[in-house]
């Protein structure tokens, strides 16, 4: 019986939805035969040839498909979307853009050329255009899931995760099945600060979808994030046997063995993760952070830094004209760490010691408010001048500080967890500057130039920075010479021996790495009335280190972990310590500052890359040279040496202890008085250029 083309084209479909394409094919194929120059099936073969890979024939066959949809004045939209996809498939996204105007230039809501631009637009990193792409088509297809999928994520790469938060909360509740829509709204919900609930959608995505290495790798971060540590490791190495190739998880797994001391076979996966620098097409979104601990080289770190910028950042505008000022410099701090923070505690004598006949400063804060002594003496600083930006989005907090008509900004989270250089995409000020949080290059173009010093960042080391370097006369590393320095604690209620050399190390466990540690046991084997203390970072982590200490002939008792208390306590007992020693590559930055106030002597053993260095530069400017290494082995004998000769270590202690208020590492004011002269040159330089 012969069909009608109306019932033809009703099987072929019917098909197609039941997955046999060669089926459908052959209707397609039957009705060509009938009638050579039908626009329907003639665009159904291209999209086939399509996905065949046989691209000059679809190209044919739409070709004269539009011909004859043209002559018989019959709807082009699904044609020129044909033509999109040909482009798209031959790899010219350019053409898949142009294809898909000229579809809604027929047809103003088509649905299809609507979501591609959208999907092309986010791919780009072009996150506005793509939240404009999907409100358009959405105001006629309101609820399409893909949509709303598409806009929850161009939200979130906007840096408006509360936006994106509502969006993929709706489009969850119309799919509840839907895995993609599941991982990205946990991925959401980890950038809106809900862990908990990140980790219950990606169960749920997982138990969906089976094993997917996205989702795995987003799980691991909640479970890391909520502090299930063990979670975290397993989800990371899930992802991994998912998708051996996915180097967000194989950079995740790396930081997370490091962090819980898992040294063994850590090798073998870092090698893996340094490789894929060496593979055109490898995912690029590796950890420029997580970079800083692995044994990278500065072009390996500037690869790493370009690579995950140029895939994960909005794409900057172009670089505005700085214009004379006539007046004060508009200097703007953008940062999350306005608070009891690390970083918050050394700066916070900056801003009060700021030349305000020169300059007006602001504040353009982003993390929470602790309510702490420290953020109060910061916004006591910055005064009506502070400005919450916390719940605007990046493009909005961007605006708030144009319209505040900032000269110069400075960035001070760089790539470290909690960042949003995405602010700076725009460019909100004339000059974009970063300083202090990320040790290294940001390999972003939305930054003009890193603050650094000539022993962080060597004469000759340019090529190795995506950015002007700006180098201060003396290390880099501001300290506040008005914190607390508490009466020292007593050993024994520090948990240390009475008469025991104690060694200390309170970086991060992840900064650890064997062969330092190897180095620490070796001496410690040789010297037996020694200790070593660490920062704890869970009981895994303990018991991996006792592990090795053991292996290494040191009894594990001899290694002493801290508990985290609040900083003056810390201070109290850190003074109990003998000598703070360094780690490689990434070493002692304010743990360093922090030993040093203290009046305990650091040992150090600079590497090549900016991490590595700057207990080199803290040293230095403290006036105590001898003790920066040149190797590790020259850091493994001087080590012995001090543990040998403890008179040495009490000489150092008394050194800092008398220096203290004169140190050039504490001089907050002269510090400043260099701050703000190297501010107005590097504003003045950039006004020359452009």
């Amino acid at each position: 019986m012969q069909l009608s083309l109306t019932e033809a084209f009703a099987r072929a479909f019917a098909h197609e939805r039941a997955g046999r394409k060669a089926e459908a094919r052959m209707i397609y194929d039957g009705i060509l035969a009938a009638i050579p120059d039908h626009p329907g099936a003639l665009l159904k073969v291209a999209e086939y040839d399509i996905d065949a890979g046989s691209l000059e024939v679809a190209r044919a066959g739409l070709d004269k498909a539009l011909a004859a949809a043209e002559v018989q004045g019959l709807p082009l939209e699904d044609i020129w979307f044909g033509y999109a996809c040909l482009h798209l498939r031959s790899g010219d996204r350019g053409g898949a853009r142009k294809a898909c105007e000229r579809a809604i230039s027929v047809a103003a809501n088509a649905l299809a050329p609507l979501r591609l631009l959208a999907s092309l637009a986010l791919d780009d990193g072009e996150f506005v255009a793509a939240q404009a792409w999907c409100l358009r088509a959405l105001a006629h297809h309101p609820g399409e899931p893909a949509l709303l999928h598409l806009l929850g994520r161009a939200l979130k790469g906007a840096g408006a995760p509360a936006a994106a938060y509502r969006v993929l909360t709706g489009c969850a509740e119309i799919t509840p099945d839907d895995a993609g829509v599941l991982n990205t709204l946990g991925a959401v919900c980890l950038d809106a600060g809900k862990p908990d609930e990140a980790r219950t959608h990606l169960e749920r995505a997982l138990a969906i979808g089976g094993a997917d290495a996205r989702t795995c790798d987003n799980l691991g971060i909640a479970c890391w994030e909520i502090g299930d540590e063990d979670a975290a490791l397993a989800a990371f190495e899930q992802a991994v046997v998912a998708d051996s190739t996915f180097t967000p998880a194989l950079a995740n797994l790396v930081h997370t063995c490091r962090y819980l001391c898992e040294w063994d076979g850590l090798d073998a996966i870092e090698a893996k993760l340094i490789a894929t620098l060496e593979i055109p097409d490898a995912d690029p979104r590796w950890s420029p952070y997580v970079a800083l601990s692995c044994s990278l080289t500065p072009a390996q770190e500037l690869a790493v830094a370009r690579r995950w910028s140029r895939a994960v950042l909005p794409v900057p505008a172009e670089p505005k004209a700085a214009k004379a000022r006539g007046g004060r410099l508009r200097v703007g701090y953008l940062s999350r760490d306005f608070r009891d923070h690390p970083t918050g505690r050394l700066m916070a004598g900056l801003f009060e010691e700021a030349d305000r006949s020169r300059f007006d400063l602001y504040a353009y804060s982003y993390g929470p408010d602790d309510g702490s002594a420290t953020q109060q003496r910061i916004r006591t600083a910055f005064g009506a001048s502070w400005r919450d930006v916390g719940g605007l989005s990046d493009s909005d907090a961007a605006a708030r500080i144009r319209d505040d008509g900032i000269d110069l900004l400075i960035e001070r989270k760089g790539h470290t967890r909690g960042g949003r250089l995405g602010i700076l995409a725009s460019r909100p000020a004339p000059v974009q500057l970063h300083y202090m949080s990320f040790p290294g290059t940001l390999g972003y173009d939305a930054v003009d130039g890193i603050i650094a010093d000539g022993i962080v960042i060597p004469d000759g080391d340019e090529e190795f920075y995506h950015e002007r370097i700006w180098r201060m006369p003396r290390c880099y590393f501001v300290n506040d010479r008005r914190r607390g320095l508490p009466a020292t604690t007593t050993r024994s209620a520090a948990g240390l021996p009475d008469d025991a050399l104690v060694f200390a190390c309170f970086n991060q466990s992840y900064k650890l790495s064997p062969a330092v540690f190897a180095i620490w046991m070796d001496v410690m084997a040789r010297v037996p009335k020694t200790v070593l203390w660490l920062l704890a970072a869970g009981e895994r982590m303990k018991a991996n280190l006792q592990r090795y200490a053991a292996r290494a002939g040191v009894d594990p008792a001899r290694l002493l972990f801290a508990p985290l208390v609040r900083q003056d306590a810390h201070i109290a007992r850190l003074r109990c310590a003998d000598l703070a020693l360094d780690t490689l590559p990434y070493g002692s930055h304010t743990t360093g500052c922090d030993a040093l106030w203290a009046g305990v002597p650091l040992l150090t053993c600079p590497g090549r890359t900016f991490a590595s260095r700057v207990g080199a530069s803290l040293l230095y400017t403290a006036r105590l040279p001898e003790l920066i290494t040149t190797s590790l082995d020259d850091y493994r004998e001087r080590l012995h040496e001090l543990a040998a000769r403890p008179e040495a270590l009490r000489e150092h202690h008394e050194f800092l202890e008398r220096t203290r208020q004169d140190n050039p590492l504490f001089d907050t004011r002269g510090f400043a008085h260099d701050w703000e002269a190297l501010l107005e040159r590097a504003y003045a330089a950039t006004l020359a250029l452009r």
